[in-house]
C-alpha cells in the first residue's frame, strides 16, 4: 500500500475507536506500519485486525495514558516491534471521568445538575486533565525522545476541541483539558522545531463517534451542527484526513497550530 507514509511508524493513542480508529486506518493506506494504543483491549484488537485486512501492518497495545509507565511501555513496544517512530498522534481522550467504565449516572450529558462546577468531585475533575491534557504531554514527549534518539525528525498531532473555544458549565474539566492542548500544542512547537520535530493539533466539532453518542441519541448534536454552516455532523474519517495532512510533507512548514474541523463552528466569532 504505497502512499503518503510509505515507510513510516506512526503511534496513534485511543486507535481503538472514533477518530483514533479512522486515523490508524487511513495512515495504514497511506502505507504506515500503526500501533494502537488504547484502554479497551477489544476495540485497539479489532482496529490491528482492519489494518491486517487491508494488508497493512499494526500491532496493538494496551495503554491508559494516564499512567506514564503505560505510555513508556507503548513507545518502547512500538520500536520492538517496527523499529522505529515518526508520528504521533494523540487522540485517547474522555469527555467525563468515567467515560471508559460506562457509567451513565455521571454522565454530564445526561445529567446536567451532577456536573458543574460547585457538584463535581474533584477526583473526577482531576481524572479528565490526568487523560486528556497529562496523557497528551507524556505521549508526545514520549515519542519526541525516539524521534530526537533516532536522530530523525517527525510529526505530533494532537487533539484539542471546539470545547477550547465554547465553554459549558457541565464539562468544564474538559473544556480546561482541551484549551491545555492548545497551549501544549505551541510550547512542544517551540521545543521541538530545531529537532525536526513537528506539532500542531485538530479541534474537532461535532463528530459521530461513541464518545458523543448519547448527544446522538438525544438529537443535541445534530441541533448543533443544524446550526453550523455546513449544517451536519461530520465522520470520524473527516478529521482523520486533516490529521493525515498535519503527519505528511504536504504540511512541511506548518507547526505550532490547531486546526479547526469544526464545520464552521466559530465563523462569526471575532
Amino acid at each position: 500500500m504505497a502512499g503518503s507514509m510509505q515507510g513510516k511508524v506512526a503511534i496513534v493513542t485511543g486507535g481503538g475507536s472514533g477518530m483514533g480508529r479512522a486515523t490508524s486506518l487511513l495512515f495504514a493506506r497511506e502505507g504506515a506500519a500503526i500501533m494502537v494504543g488504547d484502554i479497551q483491549d477489544e476495540g485497539g484488537r479489532q482496529t490491528v485486525a482492519q489494518i491486517e485486512d487491508l494488508g497493512g501492518r499494526a500491532a496493538f497495545v494496551h495503554t491508559d495514558t494516564s499512567d506514564e509507565r503505560e505510555i513508556t511501555n507503548l513507545v518502547g513496544a512500538t520500536v520492538r516491534n517496527f523499529g522505529r517512530v515518526d508520528a504521533m498522534v494523540t487522540a485517547a481522550g474522555i469527555s467525563y471521568a468515567n467515560y471508559v467504565e460506562g457509567d451513565e449516572a455521571t454522565d454530564p450529558f445526561k445529567h446536567p445538575s451532577i456536573a458543574t462546577m460547585m457538584t463535581k468531585p474533584t477526583d473526577r475533575w482531576r481524572k479528565v486533565l490526568d487523560v486528556n491534557l497529562t496523557g497528551v504531554m507524556i505521549s508526545a514527549r514520549e515519542a519526541a525522545k525516539q524521534m530526537i534518539a533516532e536522530g530523525h525528525g517527525g510529526t505530533i498531532v494532537n487533539f484539542a476541541s471546539i470545547a477550547a473555544y465554547n465553554p459549558s458549565p457541565n464539562i468544564a474539566d474538559y473544556c480546561v483539558s482541551k484549551v491545555g492542548v492548545l497551549m501544549l500544542t505551541k510550547c512542544l512547537a517551540v521545543e521541538l522545531g530545531p529537532k525536526g520535530i513537528r506539532v500542531n493539533a485538530v479541534a474537532p466539532g461535532p463528530i459521530r463517534t461513541a464518545m458523543t453518542q448519547s448527544l446522538l441519541d438525544s438529537g443535541a448534536l445534530q441541533r448543533q451542527a443544524a446550526m453550523l454552516p455546513l449544517g451536519r455532523v461530520a465522520e470520524p474519517e473527516e478529521v482523520a484526513n486533516v490529521i493525515l495532512f498535519l503527519s505528511t510533507d504536504a504540511s512541511s512548514y506548518i507547526t505550532g497550530k490547531t486546526i479547526p474541523v469544526d464545520g464552521g463552528t466559530n465563523t462569526g466569532l471575532a
